[in-house]
């Protein structure tokens, strides 16, 4: 992952107006503020006209003291259930006296969720014109083109797609996609940086897919505050057809006064994307 800590740094504004420069990561958030560029890559907010620049200063430094040592707890925590999860993951084997081969008893791994179930709502209902595995193949595998055809109907731009890869955390396969999407509200930046993480597992059988996405838009105002979270659930129902549940839903993680409106604003723009066309 990204590594999107900001810097914090004292300066001028015509030369006379002390002001506080915030350094950003590209993607990293802003809240809909329109950044400075710069030459490294980053992007950069400044602020001035304070009372006592000073004292927001120290007040910020702090705010981002508090923040990075978050962060470390929860590495140190992740890295913690990591370890604990390893010792779990144990196969056990006895000598069989009648046999002479060793027979290997596996311990059941409870794999995380993926995304917040909690939080879903039924969107669509409809038949894929093939199988679980034809749908993965056509639409998810590494050398598919159907994303970046979709982002660039949608006029998406910058679509980075990391290859799937097995995860010992959810089960199945993983990946990371990047893109720069546009933006319909009013409040927002003309366009945002966006990061879905994608999960996908079939049953032992591969007679059902579950794929399952989380979407963070980082520009947006209050973006680091939710996610969207999807899932496609895909059944067969014959040898050239498969039954497809699509449902969707808005992650909160943290509280705000407008989640409601960022809930019900998020959950429409969401529906009227639900087609076979894609799941943002």
């Amino acid at each position: 992952m990204h590594d999107f800590t900001p810097q914090i740094r004292r300066s001028q504004h015509s030369l006379i107006n002390p002001a506080i420069t915030i350094f950003l990561h590209t993607g990293a958030g802003g809240h809909g503020v329109s950044p400075l560029c710069c030459q490294n890559g980053s992007v950069r907010y400044k602020f001035t006209s304070f009372w006592n620049r000073n004292r927001t200063f120290r007040a910020l430094e702090t705010a981002l003291q508090s923040y990075r040592a978050t962060l470390e707890a929860e590495k140190q925590v992740s890295s913690h259930l990591l370890l604990k999860g390893e010792s779990m993951n144990v196969i056990s084997s006895r000598t069989d006296n009648i046999k002479t081969e060793d027979r290997r008893i596996g311990l059941t791994i409870t794999f995380q969720p993926f995304i917040n179930e909690h939080v879903l709502v039924d969107i669509t209902s409809n038949t894929f014109p093939g199988t679980p595995e034809n749908f993965f193949t056509v639409i998810l595998g590494d050398d598919a083109m159907f994303f970046q055809q979709y982002r660039n109907t949608r006029k998406d731009t910058d679509l980075k797609l990391s290859k799937w890869h097995v995860s010992d955390e959810y089960g199945g396969n993983v990946r990371e996609v990047t893109f720069r999407s546009l933006c319909h509200s009013p409040l927002c930046p003309p366009d945002t940086a966006v990061t879905e993480l994608q999960h996908a597992s079939f049953s032992n059988d591969k007679r059902n897919l579950i794929y399952e996405t989380k979407q963070q838009a980082h520009d947006v105002p209050f973006g680091s505050y939710f996610e969207i979270h999807c899932r496609w659930s895909l059944r067969t129902t014959s040898s050239s057809t498969c039954q497809v549940d699509v449902k969707i839903g808005v992650n909160m993680k943290k509280w705000c006064i407008l989640q409601s409106k960022i809930k019900s604003g998020a959950t429409e723009e969401e529906r009227s994307l639900q087609d076979f066309g894609g799941c943002q």
